[in-house]
């Protein structure tokens, strides 16, 4: 049985396609330290759902996960996992109402990969805390791995991202949206943590 997503209930805010650059130099970071919080994991269904439905209000060709770019971004640190190096690249936290960018985390190889960390503030409304999730688009897939309930800390998102590479880690939930369709189908919906 095919599995579709809710009618569309919110309207989508404005966003900027990602224009993630890999030939853009990034510096190194200069006196920057981890976040000092919490990172509280959050499993709502309902604040999962309503990112969901605010990228499915974008239709087909904006269906990707878009952010307001970086005043500015900095390497945090590289490192590797699964035998392929990593960049951790950090922008300063920015509360907008459009999804902004808060983390990447680059990883060469093969097949290169983004995994973002974004914080959401249309999300944030709705559910009444902050919503911070970290979400991949490969391959026309776009899986969300965790959602935090306050900005997480590098140390709380490098052994995920470490898990997603080494093939450990499974998404909370994973949709795509097959060409010429009239919605996107959700591949994975982890109802054992999502309450």
């Amino acid at each position: 049985m095919r599995k579709t997503m809710l009618p569309v209930l919110l309207s989508a805010c404005a966003l900027a396609a990602p224009a993630w650059s890999a030939g853009t130099p990034i510096a190194d970071c200069v006196g920057v330290t981890d976040a000092k919080s919490k990172s509280r994991l959050l499993f709502e269904g309902k604040t999962l759902m309503s990112v969901l439905l605010m990228l499915e209000a974008k239709g087909e060709a904006g269906f990707h996960p878009a952010y307001a770019q970086p005043a500015s971004k900095c390497i945090y640190e590289n490192f590797e996992a699964a035998g392929l190096p990593v960049q951790a690249i950090y922008a300063p936290f920015d509360k907008g109402a459009a999804p902004t960018l808060h983390w990447a985390f680059i990883v060469s190889g093969p097949e290169t990969r983004e995994l973002l960390v974004l914080y959401d503030g249309t999300a944030s409304l709705l559910a009444k805390k902050d919503v911070f999730y970290l979400v991949e688009d490969r391959d026309g897939s776009i899986s969300w791995y965790a959602m935090f309930r306050d900005q997480p800390t590098y140390a709380a998102l490098n052994p995920i991202v470490i898990s997603i590479l080494d093939g450990s880690a499974k998404p909370l939930a994973t949709v795509h949206w097959p060409p010429g369709e009239k919605e996107p189908v959700i591949d994975a919906y982890d109802t054992s943590r999502i309450k």
